[in-house]
């Protein structure tokens, strides 16, 4: 589990690398501009000083991280550098009107920190509704009052919750669309916490990643590409004045990773190789920047991102960092030898990776996952007598021609690592949570995905369920460049959808289209998707519940619900 220091407050920092998503590998398989401004999110403070709103993360049993940023004077604006060292008092209490706190205490930001506040809170009771506020003690501002946010404990080690759900994001673009799913999920009380998965901002200048035909719906600051710790600061401020992320933020914790765009497309270890390519001192910059802005701006607690978050003894959250140790991607046809031996974590982490989930004593191990686990490849060929030739003899790899080596496909023999841990170890409850490829899927993990294909070996290692984007540009948007296309590019992802459930036979569910949210409902039985979808192109469109498929412990892979059963 989680160790944190018990004092009550701490100063800032955080550590980060990150995120990726492509949608070629989908186009493969699968073969009238407006703008709107900035909605405040400075609700319940009328002075400005609070324009960012307030947040909550990692918790823990008896701590949880509070965060805010202060605008001491009009002109101490995200990356301006302005604004003098103020002084903010923090409350936490078990009820909206403070009238006892169970805890307080006082905290200095300045420019050094862009005026973001961060404090971990110890000394808190398990499974525990808290409110919390932030006032200004100096300056200008001062006796300016944060609106009040919302938080939560997690249960006790030993305590079994009896059920646990919870929301599951990720690739937030701006200027694709509105965010139509954090505004569902902030107006929702049955939520314990939101997972994001990664790519909560985007790197790239207005009008380089836009939504289907084109469009971009709303401008994004800066308007260039953020390369610096001035630009990565103005980005997330801009992200953080959205009202709909701003209520989201404030309803309940957020436990957060990265993936590549809040750093460029494509990361790895030592640079980028997606639509920018950076590399050498230039690289390490803009990720020193980038890590800088992101661990000032979120509410995640000092240190690595990777780590475990325990719900009783219920679930365990394993969550590794799958950008900051990887190594360079290889070209895809570079996989199709079946013998690189690339690393997705890098030794130390998988080191981490394997004592966590093999000593892990929960019922369920939830992998928060940035990129697609199950394999997303091409048949060598459908007869079973060539496979083994091929794969014997040439040296194919078993689980296919990889589609996207961004993702676990391009790190084989890494996913075979842990598939063979998984299946010695944890062989009844662990699910895979994933986000970055902007669409929806659910999939067994196939204990040997050629032979399963080949319908030789039908075991299955784990269970996966992979969330829509909340904006970014799914197949769809990123084929339909035109209105006249929309009608034959959904016939033809229809038609590859289909195709992909054949060919990948693993995969249960698939949808190359929307937008939305994953919830996840967890019992001692079952792990339950619910995929939630909606237009992203309007403020206030609709979003329902699609579908929903479940895990069963100890029969892992994907389920159908009952249509009857309580959904998320």
């Amino acid at each position: 589990m989680t160790t944190f220091s018990s004092g009550l407050t701490r100063r800032h920092f955080l550590v980060g690398t990150a995120g990726a998503a492509s949608t070629a590998g989908l186009a493969a398989l699968g073969a009238a501009v407006s703008f709107a401004g900035t909605a405040d999110a400075d609700a319940g403070d009328d002075t400005g000083a609070f324009l960012h709103s307030v947040a909550s993360g990692d918790p823990l049993p008896e701590a949880v991280v509070l965060w805010t940023r202060v605008t001491p004077a009009p002109d101490a604006t995200p990356g301006s550098g302005r604004g003098a060292a103020t002084t903010v008092r923090w409350e936490i209490s078990t009820g909206p009107e403070f009238s006892f706190l169970t805890a307080s205490g006082e905290v200095t930001t300045d420019a050094s920190l862009d005026h973001t506040v961060k404090v971990d809170v110890g000394g808190l009771s398990p499974a525990t509704d808290y409110h919390y506020r932030f006032t200004v003690l100096d300056g200008p501002a001062a006796g300016s009052v944060s609106r009040t946010g919302r938080t939560h404990t997690a249960p006790a080690p030993g305590a079994d919750p009896g059920q646990l759900r919870f929301a599951v994001c990720s690739c937030s673009n701006y200027e694709a669309g509105y965010f139509r799913a954090y505004r569902d999920l902030a107006d929702r009380d049955d939520l314990e916490f939101t997972l994001h998965l990664g790519d909560f901002t985007y790197e790239y200048a207005t009008g380089e990643y836009t939504a289907a035909h084109g469009t971009v719906v709303r401008r994004v600051e800066p308007a260039q590409r953020t390369l610096t710790l001035d630009d990565f600061r103005i980005r997330q401020g801009h992200y953080h004045r959205d009202a709909d992320l701003a209520d989201l933020l404030a309803a309940r914790p957020l436990i957060a990773t990265w993936d590549d765009h809040e750093f460029a497309d494509n990361s790895w270890r030592e640079g980028a190789t997606g639509d920018h390519e950076h590399s050498g001192a230039e690289f390490q910059a803009l990720k020193e920047s980038a890590s800088q802005a992101y661990r000032e701006w979120m509410p995640v607690r000092d240190g690595v991102l990777q780590r475990h978050l325990r719900f009783g003894t219920l679930a365990e959250f394993i969550i590794p960092d799958l950008r900051s140790y990887r190594d360079e991607q290889a070209a895809v046809t570079a996989t199709w030898t079946g013998t690189d031996n690339r690393t997705l974590m890098g030794s130390d982490q998988f080191d981490w990776f394997s004592d966590v989930l093999t000593t892990s004593d929960t019922r369920w191990q939830l992998i928060g996952n940035q990129v697609m686990f199950a394999p997303m490849t091409l048949p060598d060929t459908l007869d079973p007598r060539i496979h083994d030739w091929l794969v014997g003899q040439i040296g194919l790899p078993a689980d296919g021609l990889a589609l996207n080596a961004d993702q676990w496909d391009g790190y084989m023999a890494e996913r075979r690592r842990v598939i063979d841990l998984i299946v010695d170890t944890k062989p009844d409850g662990v699910v895979f949570l994933t986000g970055d490829i902007h669409t929806s899927w659910a999939a067994d993990i196939p204990v040997n995905p050629g032979d399963y294909r080949l319908g030789r070996d039908m075991r299955v290692a784990a269970t996966e369920f992979i969330g829509p984007s909340v904006t970014a540009a799914s197949a769809f948007d990123s084929i339909a460049v035109s209105p006249e296309l929309d009608a034959p590019v959904l016939e033809a992802l229809q038609l590859g959808e289909q195709i992909i459930t054949e060919v990948d036979s693993w995969f249960h569910y698939v949808d190359l289209t929307q937008h939305g949210y994953l919830t996840v409902d967890v019992d001692a039985d079952r792990v339950r998707a619910d995929w939630y979808h909606g237009s992203v192109l309007t403020p206030d469109a609709p979003v329902t519940r699609t579908t929903s498929y479940q895990a069963v412990y100890g029969a892992p892979g994907v389920r159908p619900v009952d249509d009857g059963a309580d959904g998320a």
